[in-house]
């Protein structure tokens, strides 16, 4: 099949039975949405993943979520929302993280050797029949838009709403930063920025200066809210480039550096990402 963003509707139950295993569709909303059931065995054992907008699961939830399942013996009486990312081919959670990571931590603890000494809480040598073979409720979408999703991920979550942190364009996010950052020191440090293509020290050419702060951008790990950590980076640089001028440069390069405090590009490019 194809991997696009859209998945031929009659395409879906095939994906349904070759993804999730012993999955049954118990009702339609329409041709791409979906009400199934599925044993807790082929949940865990399917490629599932959580939505890049939902938040990271808090472990101490899911240990106390994963020892009430299994310490009551009740069902698991609870609906899973997923949506089917058809250009990775995984399943990602919309709503229920926690309750999934706490199946999971039940499998990973029961899965372990036995050991008389210091028994698990939850058993081992997968002695937990009764738990792999329970059947879970899964609400699936398919073909579904970003905005539709994060419409129906809010619309679950009224009673806890969630900080729009989590709903963060990360590519729209990324060139404000950068262009932050350039208009400061295109700003702060106007000599040193050309429009050659090449311009000779101690100058820049503010597409390249992009491309450093490009590659930055990712090995500091940055955020909107850690736009601070780049700006940092690239002063204490500055100070150091200045405490440490290379050697060979000429007293008119120095003198121009003296005059304006930007001592940055007297390292190539290269040699910057490396520092």
């Amino acid at each position: 099949m194809k991997k696009s963003e859209y998945i031929q509707t009659n395409e879906i139950p095939n994906i349904l039975k070759s993804q999730l295993k012993s999955s049954e569709i118990l009702h339609k909303y329409n041709e791409n949405h979906y009400i199934i059931k599925i044993q807790i065995s082929d949940f865990l054992t399917s490629n599932i993943k959580n939505w890049k907008y939902n938040r990271p699961p808090d472990l101490i939830r899911c240990i106390d979520i994963a020892k009430y399942i299994y310490f009551s013996k009740k069902p698991v009486d609870s609906m899973f929302y997923l949506f089917f990312n058809n250009i990775n081919e995984t399943f990602e959670i919309i709503d229920g993280i926690h309750r999934y990571n706490a199946l999971k931590y039940i499998k990973q603890e029961n899965s372990k050797s036995i050991d008389f000494i210091t028994p698990g809480d939850f058993g081992n040598n997968n002695d937990a029949f009764w738990f792999y073979q329970q059947f879970i409720i899964l609400n699936i979408r398919f073909n579904s838009l970003e905005e539709e999703l994060i419409g129906a991920f809010k619309s679950l979550n009224k009673s806890n709403p969630v900080p729009d942190l989590y709903f963060r364009d990360e590519v729209k996010e990324r060139k404000e930063v950068i262009e932050n950052i350039v208009k400061i020191w295109q700003t702060k440090f106007k000599p040193h920025f050309s429009s050659s293509i090449k311009p000779n020290i101690p100058n820049i050419n503010r597409d390249r200066f992009i491309d450093l702060l490009d590659k930055l951008y990712d090995k500091y790990d940055i955020k909107s809210e850690t736009q601070y950590v780049l700006e940092d980076a690239l002063e204490n640089m500055n100070e150091y480039i200045k405490n440490n001028i290379p050697k060979k440069l000429s007293e008119l390069i120095i003198k121009k550096c003296n005059e304006t405090g930007c001592y940055l590009f007297l390292i190539k490019l290269e040699k910057l990402e490396e520092l």
